[in-house]
């Protein structure tokens, strides 16, 4: 379990009485609690490197309070095709330690963030939803952390699915790299909330995704998903070069084929991996076995560095085609990529909104005849 890796509490002065809060810690006996002012008292020191301070924040628990705004759109990025997700903040970081990991980046706190004040959440959840009553939302708890890894902790899931329940416009996705979901099984069926999985072959797992689960235990989870009544889908994001990758990745979609029903796959994506020039030298750094950044990138117009697009195009028409047969009928998209490359792999490119208009009409399918 992750949370036998929990070694330090932090708790925010002003956090201490909320129900989180209270479930949390009584889930952690034992475990140190140190009271501070405000979470900027834990910012890295002067001097002091990501590759020094985040193993330790692996372990390191801040409970805060959200001061601003749960609901945020996906930052999109200039010059690429966005879908039109929605993020909820919900936390920071999270205890799987993947090599490739952006938030490593960008996060300057040394702790796993979980904000407590749920109550704010759905307050905000129900006036955004009320707001414009005929729009689809699509959100997703899983872009800033794990939306699964923590669960037995918060128990955030177990709120968050009932209250999308009753929602005819809105779907919640969980998307992780984790596979116990047993609590939340029993409040399906649910087809405005979709479990999702980030996947990769074995081999990638094992190397680059420290503390993840299994790609059998990934499958076999969404298997239970599924026969719960909840719906799936799933992201090949980052997709890795390595020699060998063809059969290691073709082998995976077929894995994923046979452990899912196609017809509960709302949606695939596809993105190849990238990341910001200055996060080549913190991957060798914290992962110096580990090939991928040494691997030769281009920075592209976003100013990250990525596969050569002649690349890119082939791996996303070998996993397209791999695809197709082994989910027959999932909707298929690439995420954060150039026009160009759309029409290389698919022969056409959204423009406009459209993406998020297909994505949209994805959303269980009674939705579909309103739009």
């Amino acid at each position: 379990m992750t949370t036998r890796r929990i070694r330090r509490i932090f708790l925010e002065a002003g956090a201490e009485d909320y129900e989180m809060t209270r479930r949390i810690l009584a889930r952690l006996p034992g475990v140190p609690v140190e009271v501070i002012p405000h979470r900027d008292a834990l910012k890295a020191r002067d001097g002091e490197t990501p590759a020094g301070w985040i193993p330790e924040a692996k372990s390191t628990l801040l409970l805060a309070v959200q001061k601003g705004p749960f609901w945020r759109p996906c930052p999109g990025t200039k010059d690429y095709i966005c879908c039109g997700y929605q993020v909820l903040q919900v936390g920071l970081n999270c205890p799987l330690d993947c090599s490739y990991c952006v938030l490593q980046g960008y996060l300057n706190l040394p702790a796993i963030t979980i904000f407590v004040n749920l109550e704010d959440l759905l307050g905000e959840l129900a006036a955004g939803l009320d707001a414009d009553p005929l729009k689809v939302w699509r959100l997703g708890t899983g872009e800033f952390g794990d939306s699964l890894a923590l669960d037995d902790l918060t128990g955030l899931n177990e709120v968050l699915i009932p209250f999308f329940s009753p929602q005819p416009r809105a779907v919640l996705e969980i998307k992780s790299k984790w596979h116990r979901l047993e609590p939340l099984l029993s409040l399906g069926p649910n087809p405005q909330v979709i479990f999702a999985w980030s996947l990769n072959p074995p081999e990638l797992i094992r190397a680059e995704e420290r503390g993840a689960a299994s790609l059998t235990a990934r499958l076999e989870a969404a298997g239970r998903a599924a026969a719960a009544g909840f719906r799936l889908a799933f992201h090949f994001d980052p997709l890795i070069y390595f020699p060998g990758w063809e059969d290691a990745y073709r082998r995976t979609v077929e894995q994923l084929g046979a452990a899912v029903p196609a017809a509960a796959v709302a949606w695939i994506s596809l993105g190849g991996l990238r990341f910001l020039p200055f996060m080549r030298q913190l991957l060798q750094q914290r992962f110096p076995a580990s090939p991928i950044a040494a691997f030769e990138m281009v920075r592209a117009l976003d100013g990250k560095l990525r596969y050569f697009k002649d690349l890119r195009i082939e791996m996303y028409g070998r996993m397209r085609e791999w695809l197709k047969a082994a989910v027959p009928g999932a909707f298929l998209y690439l995420c954060m990529e150039s026009p160009r490359v759309w029409q290389a792999v698919f022969g056409c490119q959204p423009r406009g909104e459209e993406l998020g208009r297909l994505l949209d009409a994805r959303v269980p399918p009674f939705i579909k005849e309103g739009l």
